[in-house]
C-alpha cells in the first residue's frame, strides 16, 4: 500500500501525465532522427525548490513508469512511483539538509537507473587563491560533454565513473558551458558533483560565469540547441526556468559564481579585463556580480517594455554596460583580436598583481600565448577540444603545455611564432 503521500505525489503525477505525453510525442519524433542525443538521467535532470516544496523532473529513455528514490546516509529512506510517460516529477517536502542523494529512472529496464548528489546550499568560493602549482583550464565548452570528459580523462583529472582523482590540483573553467552544442544540461550535472568530490580532495573546481551563462539567465536563447530546447518542451516550461536564479537548484549553484578569478600570479576572466574595470578589487567585482544576480528584476533586463518599467534610467543603462557592453568582463574580445593593447594589458596585469591572463570567448584554432606570453586564449574553434595546464616554476612564473582530445601534451606556442 501506497502512505499518504506517495498518493498525493500519484495524483499529482497523474494530472500531468496528458501534457507529458504530448510532449513525449515529440521527444520520440527528436530521437528517431538522432539516435545519439540522450535524454535520460542528467542530460535532462531538472531540480528546482518553491513553495516549501523540492521538484524532481527527469525523462525516461523511452515512455516507462518511473521511480525516485531518496538516500540518506546510503539509506533509501523514500520511494516514488509516476505513471506511464516519458517525462516524470515527483514533489518532496524542503529539508534542511546540504545535500542529497537521488535514484531515479524508468522501472521497466535495469538500464535506467541513474544517481545524482543534489547540492541545495551553494556556497560563493573564494576568488583569490595561493599555493597552487598546476591549473588546468578549459573554456567555451558549449555543451560539448564528451570532448570535456575526454580531455579531464587524458589528463587523469577523473576516472572512468567521472570521478575527481586529481588531488590536489586545479580545475578552471572560463564560462560558456550554455547554448551550440547537446549536452549543457548533463554538462551542468557533471560539474556540480565534480566540484564537491574536487574540495574533499584538497583540490579545486572553479566555474566563471561566460557571456551565455548571462544570457540564458535573461532568458536570450537565440542560440540554444534544439536538444536542449527539447527538454524544456517536454517538461512544459521555458528553458530558462532550468535555470532560474531564484529556484532551480542549477541557476542557484551558477549565479553564485564569480566573473574574476586569480590563483597565484594568474587571473582568468571569460573576456577579458580592461582598464576600464581596475577600479574594482577582484573581490569587490564579484560581490557586484553576485548583488545584481540576485536582483528581483534582473532576469528583465533584456525585455525594454518590463525592465524600463521596473528600473529607472540610469540603473538600466548601468547594469546593460556591466553584463551586455563590448568591454565588459564577459563580452570583451580586443586582447585576443589585437596586437596593439600591450599597455592596457599591462595596466591590468599590474592592478591585479598577475603576470599572466587567461581568456575564453573569442575563438582562436588552437591555444595559444599573445602579448609575450602574458595573454593566454583558450577557447578554440572545435569547442573543448583542447585544455590549458600551466605548471607554476616559480613565484610568477609558469611553464605552458596544451592537451588535445587524443592525449597529446605540447608546448603553447605564441601566436607571432604561429603567424611565421
Amino acid at each position: 500500500m501506497k502512505s499518504s503521500s506517495n498518493v498525493n505525489l500519484f495524483l499529482v503525477a497523474s494530472v500531468m501525465m496528458s501534457v507529458i505525453t504530448l510532449h513525449a510525442n515529440f521527444a520520440g519524433a527528436l530521437r528517431s532522427q538522432n539516435l545519439h542525443f540522450k535524454f535520460e538521467g542528467e542530460y535532462g535532470l531538472w531540480v528546482q525548490e518553491r513553495n516549501g516544496k523540492l521538484e524532481f523532473h527527469w525523462i525516461t529513455a523511452a515512455a516507462d513508469s518511473g521511480f525516485l528514490q531518496v538516500v540518506t546516509n546510503g539509506v533509501r529512506t523514500q520511494r516514488f512511483t509516476t505513471p506511464f510517460a516519458q517525462a516524470h516529477r515527483v514533489d518532496i517536502a524542503s529539508t534542511q539538509s546540504k545535500s542529497l542523494v537521488i535514484e531515479y529512472g524508468g522501472l521497466s529496464q535495469d538500464a535506467e537507473r541513474h544517481q545524482t548528489t543534489v547540492y541545495l546550499d551553494p556556497k560563493r568560493s573564494p576568488v583569490n587563491i595561493s599555493n597552487v602549482d598546476s591549473i588546468f583550464v578549459v573554456s567555451d565548452i558549449h555543451g560539448q560533454f564528451d570532448n570535456l570528459v575526454q580531455l579531464l580523462t587524458n589528463a587523469k583529472l577523473i576516472d572512468s565513473n567521472l570521478s575527481w582523482i586529481a588531488r590536489r590540483n586545479h580545475l578552471v573553467i572560463i564560462g560558456d558551458i550554455f547554448d551550440r552544442g547537446p549536452d549543457v544540461t548533463r554538462t551542468l550535472w557533471f560539474l556540480h558533483q565534480l566540484e564537491g568530490q574536487a574540495e574533499r580532495s584538497g583540490g579545486r573546481l572553479h566555474l566563471l560565469l561566460g557571456n551565455h551563462e548571462i544570457m540564458t539567465f535573461c532568458n536570450d536563447v537565440r542560440y540554444l540547441s534544439g536538444k536542449e530546447k527539447s527538454i524544456a518542451e517536454l517538461y512544459a516550461t521555458d528553458y530558462t526556468n532550468m535555470f532560474d536564479i531564484q529556484n532551480s537548484i542549477l541557476g542557484r549553484w551558477l549565479a553564485s559564481k564569480p566573473g574574476i578569478l586569480k590563483v597565484d600570479a594568474v587571473l582568468f576572466a571569460h573576456g577579458g579585463i580592461t582598464p576600464a574595470y581596475t577600479g574594482f578589487s577582484i573581490e569587490s567585482f564579484n560581490d557586484t556580480l553576485f548583488k545584481l544576480l540576485h536582483e528581483n528584476n534582473f532576469k528583465y533586463l533584456l525585455d525594454d517594455s518590463i525592465a524600463a518599467i521596473k528600473m529607472d534610467s540610469v540603473s538600466y543603462g548601468t547594469r546593460l554596460l556591466f553584463f551586455f557592453d563590448d568591454n565588459s568582463v564577459f563580452w570583451y574580445r580586443g586582447y585576443v583580436v589585437s596586437d596593439s593593447l600591450d599597455k592596457e594589458l599591462t595596466k591590468a596585469l599590474k592592478k591585479f598583481k598577475s603576470a599572466i591572463h587567461v581568456v575564453g570567448h573569442t575563438p582562436v584554432p588552437t591555444i595559444s600565448a599573445f602579448y609575450d606570453g602574458r595573454l593566454v586564449a583558450v577557447n578554440t574553434i572545435n569547442f573543448a577540444s583542447e585544455m590549458l595546464l600551466l605548471v607554476r616554476t616559480g613565484k610568477k612564473h609558469y611553464v605552458k603545455f596544451k592537451y588535445n582530445l587524443n592525449g597529446e601534451v605540447l608546448p603553447v606556442e605564441r601566436d607571432e611564432d604561429i603567424r611565421r
